[in-house]
């Protein structure tokens, strides 16, 4: 509109386009009430986690995320912000209450199975589905894997991305093969909970982050 407004030869058109606010001041005021909103959500989460967890796992926040609401260079924008508050929360709130931050490598923690820690299954949406016909909530599914990434001797945090999915479909077909115990998990402690289960004798109760 404000591109229009500039074009247009109507002068009193020109102005009547200005003062009601057609242009950027309207998309500045949405983005404003969003950015408000997100870091309300976003450090009221990270206090409940902290409420939960000495030891806090979470990915790599640098990576680009979806969204849908003001067109692609705003999402961009926003996406990139809201990951930085994220950030910021998990830094800040971290620090003074006593808790530590982790990051970990994220590939392919939304593509495994959290039960079995193995590169088998879909994700679709909100939902995981597992090659044995089980569905998983795929936000849950996918911390799971970021905490058991915490563990992995394997896997280190720098480990390039192509190297993850070597180790993962190895595992995946060690699994296959009955060279693993079914029952058992192809990460090094199992599945674990985003909550407390944890391997034994681990001194901290810890948490997925986000």
């Amino acid at each position: 509109m404000r591109a229009l407004a500039n074009q247009h030869r109507n002068p009193r058109k020109r102005q009547h386009i200005r003062q009601f606010n057609l242009g950027r001041k309207k998309l500045n005021r949405q983005m404003s009430k969003t950015h408000a909103r997100i870091r309300d959500i976003v450090f009221t989460s990270v206090h409940a986690v902290v409420d939960k967890a000495a030891v806090i796992a979470a990915e790599n926040l640098t990576a680009p995320m979806a969204s849908k609401s003001f067109g692609k260079n705003a999402n961009r924008r926003l996406a990139s912000w809201t990951k930085g508050v994220i950030a910021e929360a998990l830094e800040s709130v971290s620090s003074r209450r006593g808790s530590t931050v982790v990051l970990v490598n994220p590939a392919y923690t939304s593509q495994m199975d959290s039960r079995t820690g193995c590169l088998d299954g879909k994700r679709q949406g909100d939902q995981f589905y597992c090659s044995d016909g089980v569905v998983l909530q795929a936000d849950q599914n996918a911390a799971r894997n970021v905490l058991a990434r915490l563990f992995d001797p394997d896997i280190e945090r720098f480990t390039p991305f192509k190297r993850v999915k070597a180790i993962l479909l190895e595992r995946t077909e060690r699994l296959r093969l009955g060279l693993l115990n079914p029952d058992s998990s192809c990460s090094p402690f199992g599945a674990l909970s985003t909550e407390s289960e944890l391997p034994k004798n681990h001194p901290e109760q810890l948490c997925s982050g986000f």
